[in-house]
């Protein structure tokens, strides 16, 4: 196996962690964009899709891995919207 040697952690970026997490949201936020696009395309409804996609991520998510996650999620977004991170007109409530 040609170039499979030991890594030194000298070579290793001290931001790995955080290069990973980025390259993930990318993954995730494409995969969210052809579904989406796929939904304006049968003209579903963005509306009903959207609160769809939520039920069923946080249905999934406390299935999966317990209410308490799906509890952190809820409390998660709420934060981001407190910090003005989600859009400022669609404020939840």
């Amino acid at each position: 196996m040609v170039g499979l040697g030991k890594v030194k952690n000298s070579e290793i970026p001290e931001n790995l962690e955080e290069l990973i997490e980025q390259e993930k949201r990318s993954l995730a936020k494409e995969y969210f964009t052809d579904a989406w696009s796929e939904v304006q395309i049968e003209n579903l409804g963005t509306e009903l899709v959207a609160e769809v996609f939520i039920k069923e991520t946080i249905d999934r998510l406390a299935s999966e891995r317990g209410n308490e996650e799906a509890s952190r999620l809820i409390a998660h977004i709420k934060e981001l919207d407190e910090m003005g991170i989600l859009s400022s007109s669609h404020t939840l409530q």
